[in-house]
């Protein structure tokens, strides 16, 4: 959900030849069900409500969905969350449990009527995945687990849709109006992002409308899973296209750092940003910092002292979904010269 680069962990412990036996018999039933020939030409498009379609996924790969899916498997958030803009909870057989936390998820009251949740991401089982029949496999390949699920599952011959990142506002639009082809839903998929692109016009407005003699450095810390401890966004996060959408400089990028890193006071106090964004999993506010927030040289960054820290909910900040257009305008007033502003946002 995070930075492509953010966490390695070890491999997903699976054992493939347990998979085979449940790959073979889902073969076995694609072969015996619908055999129309793909869409043609289509360049992932295709006729309003006609199926089987061809989609081309940015990385150029083809995905046929033979059927409107009605049983999707959103393996990771932010495939879950955008997911869940364009399709009722009903057509879910299974998604993350990060879901259901209100910090991380705009969708949590709709995925608490999911009843299935696994583990995603770095511990992603592709024989649980098969056991809920999915028609569709939504997921992002960044984490370890994910990306050694992937090719497992498109053995057994279901239709894999498969994201390398969320990482800008504008992939957020784009990547829906393919999931609104997938999942059979294009006019809602236009109009989440016909909305996303109203917000995005009027931040950009009131961004050019301050007219700021420099644009201010922002640092954004959050931690990457749980217990991790903080870490500073890298530049393939969202929380970078925002902070740069407010009228900002992404710290991470002013730092000359290529990844999410592990946050160190020391490295901190030697970029010095101009404002610092925490980014809030689990409710804890400032308390989830107190590692970095209570080491020597905290009280003497700029940031502080100025009472430029605020507080955001993962889910505005870091984790990508369609509202997080809405945080554009939030964060371009606390860059605003002289505001002063520690307080918390979005609770």
């Amino acid at each position: 959900m995070l930075d492509r680069n953010q966490m390695k962990s070890g491999k997903t412990r699976f054992k493939p030849w347990r998979v085979m036996g449940t790959i073979a018999l889902l073969l076995l039933a694609t072969a015996c069900g619908s055999q129309a020939a793909p869409v043609d030409g289509q360049e992932g498009k295709a006729p309003a409500g006609a199926y089987p379609r061809t989609l081309v996924t940015s990385g150029k790969h083809e995905v046929v969905v033979p059927a409107k899916p009605e049983r999707i498997a959103a393996l990771s958030l932010d495939t879950a969350e955008m997911a869940l803009e364009l399709a009722e909870p009903s057509r879910f057989v299974v998604a993350p449990r990060s879901l259901d936390n209100e910090q991380l998820s705009v969708h949590a009251a709709q995925g608490k009527l999911i009843g299935a949740k696994i583990t995603g991401a770095t511990k992603l089982d592709p024989e649980q995945v098969l056991s809920y029949k999915p028609d569709l496999v939504l997921m992002t390949t960044i984490h370890d687990g994910e990306k050694d699920a992937d090719p497992i599952l498109k053995q057994a011959g279901i239709p894999v849709l498969t994201f390398k990142e969320w990482g800008t506002v504008r992939q957020i639009m784009d990547q829906l109006e393919l999931l609104g082809q997938a999942l059979g839903e294009e006019e809602k998929a236009k109009a989440v992002t016909d909305r996303m692109k109203g917000k995005l016009e009027a931040a950009r407005i009131k961004v050019e409308e301050r007219k700021a003699a420099s644009k201010p450095t922002v640092l954004v810390l959050s931690p990457v899973g749980p217990n991790t401890g903080p870490y500073m966004m890298g530049p393939d996060n969202i929380s970078s296209d925002l902070v740069r959408l407010a009228g900002g400089v992404p710290a991470a990028e002013a730092m000359g750092l290529p990844r999410t890193t592990k946050a160190t006071i020391e490295q901190i106090i030697q970029a010095d940003p101009d404002c610092i964004l925490l980014s809030d999993w689990e409710g804890k506010k400032e308390l989830a910092f107190r590692e970095l927030t209570g080491s020597p040289g905290w009280g003497a960054l700029k940031a502080v002292k100025e009472g430029r820290v605020r507080v955001m909910a993962a889910r505005q900040l870091v984790n990508a979904n369609p509202a997080v257009v809405d945080s554009i305008a939030e964060i371009a007033d606390f860059l605003e010269p002289g505001s002063s502003v520690k307080k918390e946002a979005g609770a």
